[in-house]
Formats: C-alpha cells, structure tokens, sequence
C-alpha cells in the first residue's frame, strides 16, 4: 500500500510539473493549426475533404504525439538529474523504482489528458464538416496513443543514462528506426552473413515495429482493421512498455547520484 501511494504521489507531482510546462499547450495549438490548415487543403485536393482531414488530422497527432513523448519524457527525469533536485527525491525513504514508476505514470496520464482534448477536437470538426465517428477512426487514434506510451517509456529510458540532448537525439532515432523496421527485415533477406546482416537482425528483433501501431490508410481509405488486430498491437505495447521501464528501474537503481 505504501509502495503505491508513493508512486501516486510522484505521478502527481510530474503531472503538475508537466502541466505548467508550456511546451504542452504549444503542441496542443500546434495540432489544432494543422487540423485547422487540413480543412483547406481538402478544398484544394482531388481527394474529399474528410479524407484528407483524416490524414492530417490523425498525421498531426502522431506528430504531437511523438514532441510531447521527447519533451516530456525526457525533460521530465533529464531535468531533476541534472538540476540534481531528484537528490531530495531518492534520500526520502522512497525506492527508486517507484520513483521511475511514478515519473512514468504521470507522464501516460498527462499524454492521455493531451490526447483526450485532441480527440474531441479533432472527431469535432470531423463531424461539423460532414463525417461519422467510425470505429476505425477511434481504433487509430488509440494506436497512436499507444505508440507514443512506449516512446515515454524509451525517452525515460535513455534519460537514465544520459544528457538531456542525448537522450532526445536517441528517441528521435528510436522512432524512425521503429517505422523502418519492415525495411530492415527486407533488406536483411538480400544481405549474405556478414556483421552487417547480425547488426540488422539484432536491430530488427530488439526495437519495435512502430508500423504495427500505423492504420491511417486503413482509416482513410475505409478499408477493414483485421479483427483483433488492435487488441495484439495494445499487448505488443504493453510488453515493450514493460521492458524499458524494467530496464530504466535497474540502471537508475544502479547509477551514482
């Protein structure tokens, strides 16, 4: 009991921490310009309009996603190390995964309030211009949330371990890498063995297929998400999730503050 009302507690003093932190609501304006702006570019493309207000809106939150995922996820244990006020933190009778723990926790919850808001104005605007909520949509836009849970949980994780900058640099890395993963294993089959087809296969089986969390053409073009597909992509999460916060238990416990 104890253990979780400290985790508590630290989840809610990094979603107050996160919540006066500005680069939030930049982000937040910077989707709603760009779902905004996708309205006018409907009118110029041979395309209709709800489609590509699908595409820029569900493109726009993925990008939105992935600056508050950098931001906060590194800023948030990044800032306290090198401040060193995380000092006052661990020489309190609290153990430092729950700190890693709390610091995670928050940062989901603060990523789902962000989402939240995006969602109502984006399905807002989507219905205001002629569309229907489908379930697609709903199916995509949780995909999206899920892929940048997992990018908090990597941004936490090289924070542990290194600078602020570096850390945001390697997250960065991490999420293109993640989409390219499909091009690795097709690459890998035309490489002979070699150390360059071993550091392939290691990259391909160690950092997730972030595609696997991709359906905005299944959206857009109205096509079917495979049944269960959703549910297999939230579990493929979730063990990834778990596996950097295990990592960034260990090596933060470990490390010399």
């Amino acid at each position: 009991m104890h253990s979780m009302h400290a985790i508590f507690q630290i989840g809610m003093n990094t979603v107050k921490e996160t919540v006066r932190n500005h680069v939030v609501y930049m982000v937040l304006l910077f989707v709603v310009l760009l779902i905004v702006l996708s309205v006018s570019f409907g009118d110029w493309s041979v395309f209709a309009r709800i489609q590509v207000i699908e595409d820029f809106g569900l493109a726009a939150m993925s990008i939105a996603g992935l600056l508050l995922a950098v931001f906060i996820g590194v800023g948030m244990l990044g800032k306290e190390i090198t401040s060193k006020t995380v000092y006052h933190v661990v020489t309190k009778p609290i153990a430092r995964f729950q700190f890693i723990v709390g610091k995670y926790a928050g940062l989901i919850a603060v990523l789902a309030l962000n989402y939240a808001i995006m969602t109502l104005f984006f399905l807002g605007t989507h219905v205001y211009l002629g569309g229907h909520v489908k379930s697609t949509l709903i199916s995509a836009i949780f995909c999206i949330w899920m892929e940048m849970a997992i990018m908090i949980s990597a941004a936490l994780f090289f924070s542990t371990f290194t600078s602020p900058v570096l850390a945001a640099i390697f997250s960065i890395a991490f999420y293109i890498t993640g989409h390219l993963n499909d091009l690795i294993s097709i690459h890998l089959i035309s490489q002979n063995w070699s150390l360059y087809a071993v550091v392939l296969k290691i990259l391909y089986y160690l950092i997730p297929n972030l595609e696997h969390f991709n359906i905005r053409d299944l959206v857009v073009y109205n096509a079917v998400v495979p049944q269960g597909f959703v549910e297999l992509a939230a579990i493929y999460g979730c063990l990834y999730i778990m596996l950097f916060l295990v990592l960034s238990c260990v090596i933060f416990h470990n490390k010399d503050l």
